[in-house]
């Protein structure tokens, strides 16, 4: 009978094409050095992903912010919100919730046009 061999545990290797194998050693000024602290803190990465996201990308993507998630979950209730209306209007009459509908309308145009301001 043949048996797998026993699992390690730990991470799985990295394919060969994929591995870091090459180190570089970076100085900055402070100023420099200090906008590369803030944007890690923004991002939450480490000094290392970050200026290899940087230099091989040429840009490092930030999270939402905390208002930003808030403004994209009230959109998806507003959205929600809007598919049942859609479902009532196809059932009803369109003219008993066009009032509604227009008002929820409104408030996501809002809600869009901050969230393209920021």
């Amino acid at each position: 009978m043949n048996t797998p061999p026993p699992n390690k545990g730990g991470r799985p290797r990295k394919p060969e094409n994929e591995q870091r194998l090459h180190p570089v050693k970076v100085y900055f000024d402070e100023q420099s050095y200090r906008k590369l602290l803030n944007k890690r803190r923004r991002t939450g990465m480490s000094l290392s992903t970050l200026v290899y996201e940087l230099t091989v990308n040429g840009y490092v993507k930030e999270p939402f912010t905390k208002e930003e998630t808030s403004l994209l979950r009230s959109l998806a209730g507003m959205a929600n919100n809007l598919n049942q209306l859609a479902h009532e209007a196809h059932i009803h009459n369109f003219s008993e919730v066009e009032e509604r509908i227009q008002q929820l309308a409104n408030k996501i145009n809002e809600i869009l046009i901050q969230i393209s301001e920021q």
